[in-house]
């Protein structure tokens, strides 16, 4: 008779020991381990990374136990990455995270959010809550700083694949980081050290009151799911690391079966484009742009779309598929 094993663990169950981590809980945090079914020392399963990263937890006065940066990615993601913790360092997010639900810790994790299929994978999750612990202390982020540093020269960079700039001091960190490092780009001839999407909008405006001087080399894609509202959004558009929006739409659901969003070759794909960019039309955009899912596979002269200066002021978007 087959034996079904026992759930690793489930996205509720990673959103508690998230909080256990974050609020420095370690009672809380090592019972939650410790119920994790599996062998610790089987490499690859949840038991593994969880285990490795309550041993860090404990002090965290050794080697961190993920890279914090993903080097070059995948085929969809043909650069250097960096993720933190989705919802949890999201302090913009509002539909993509609650729904159509109040903003309260019990509908939290209910929205269209892709990030938390990321879980998925235990490395993935236990790299972002590793990051996210790392960028609130001082510490930390002379960690982050040091491993950045170690990246090659002229390499591509993507902010926030999973996660958002938490707090004012996290962001004029990251853009003190993109001024210090020029010399990364992103694919193409000019090209940025770094780009990501953003809905943390409030932190880009506050930092822009406060006088401070973007790097050139960095392009914020404003991202729709943000609780802030249209005069907070003609706002954060005006700043000169802005390149424009980038929005989630609804589409027909055969497209989301046929994975039709996420590469050029993919069934449909052709169709999918079209759809996207005839509701980008209703809802009144006059440039517009739709993602074919592929990042390595996007526009011509090997650039990403919402990294690239030829790109400011167009409306991206792709089709909701969580």
């Amino acid at each position: 008779m087959k034996t079904i094993e026992p759930t690793k663990l489930s996205t509720p169950g990673k959103i508690d020991l998230a909080r256990a981590a974050l609020a420095n809980d370690l009672p809380g945090l090592s019972k939650l381990v410790a119920a994790i079914p599996g062998d610790p020392a089987k490499a690859n399963t949840t038991k593994y990374f969880a285990t490795r990263f309550l041993e860090w937890f404990l002090d965290r006065s050794g080697p961190v136990p993920f890279s914090v940066f993903m080097a070059q990615g995948n085929s969809k993601l043909p650069f250097y990455a960096f993720s933190s913790l989705p919802g949890f360092d999201c302090p913009g997010a509002g539909a993509c995270l609650y729904g159509d639900n109040d903003f309260t810790p019990d509908n939290f994790g209910k929205g269209w959010c892709y990030s938390f299929k990321g879980w998925r994978y235990p490395a993935a999750f236990f790299r972002q809550l590793q990051n996210s612990i790392l960028l609130r202390s001082q510490g930390g982020r002379a960690l982050i700083a040091n491993q950045f540093h170690e990246i090659p020269a002229g390499r591509t960079l993507r902010l926030y694949v999973d996660g958002d700039f938490a707090s004012l001091e996290i962001l004029r960190f990251w853009m003190d980081l993109c001024h210090a490092r020029p010399d990364i780009k992103i694919a193409g001839r000019d090209g940025v050290a770094g780009y990501g999407y953003s809905k943390s909008w409030k932190l880009f405006t506050e930092l822009d009151r406060s006088g401070y001087a973007w790097p050139k080399n960095y392009l914020l894609n404003v991202s729709s799911g943000s609780r802030y509202g249209d005069e907070e959004k003609r706002e954060v558009l005006q700043l000169d690391c802005t390149r424009g929006e980038f929005v989630a739409v609804p589409v027909a659901r055969k497209f989301i079966k046929a994975r039709s969003y996420q590469d050029k070759d993919k069934p449909m794909s052709k169709e999918y484009r079209a759809a996207v960019l005839e509701k980008l039309k209703e809802m009144g955009h006059k440039k517009r742009f739709a993602c074919p899912g592929n990042c390595g596979n996007c526009i011509a002269r090997k650039e990403h779309a919402c990294g690239s200066e030829r790109m400011r002021g167009v409306t991206i978007a792709i089709g909701i598929h969580n």
